[in-house]
């Protein structure tokens, strides 16, 4: 997955969840994905940090070993800009999109009629 599309789902999930670890981050994605896509920590930890650095996320606490992240000021105005963040949406689904193709020749029977129901649903709703 492209970098921008995992930062505006860590964005988007802190500011609808409030703080969460790495960890916690990574398995909303699975969930938002329907389980085909799990950021590994060597992709989520690095956009934790570099959202860190630009001012975006801070550490709200730390347990042990775990950081809790969650959204600054400067990150929920960022979230309000509003129309860039449909366009991480659309390059999210491509970015999926391009993930089931590439891994087509894994995915189970079961796994091709959640994706259908989930393209149907999508189609069913959007128009244009």
């Amino acid at each position: 997955m492209r970098r921008r599309g995992l930062r505006y789902l860590v964005l988007r999930i802190l500011a609808s969840r409030g703080p969460l670890t790495g960890s916690q981050i990574a398995d909303e994605i699975e969930r938002m994905t329907w389980g085909f896509w799990r950021p590994s920590p060597g992709s989520i930890y690095p956009a934790l940090a570099q959202l860190e650095s630009e001012g975006l996320i801070k550490i709200a606490k730390v347990e042990g070993p775990k950081k809790y992240y969650e959204l600054t000021e400067e990150g929920r105005r960022l979230l309000g800009a509003g129309a860039d963040y449909i366009k991480e949406t659309i390059l999210l689904f491509e970015n999926i999109y391009s993930f089931i193709i590439e891994n087509i020749d894994k995915l189970t029977s079961e796994d091709k009629k959640r994706i259908l129901k989930i393209a149907e649903d999508i189609m069913r709703n959007i128009k244009v």
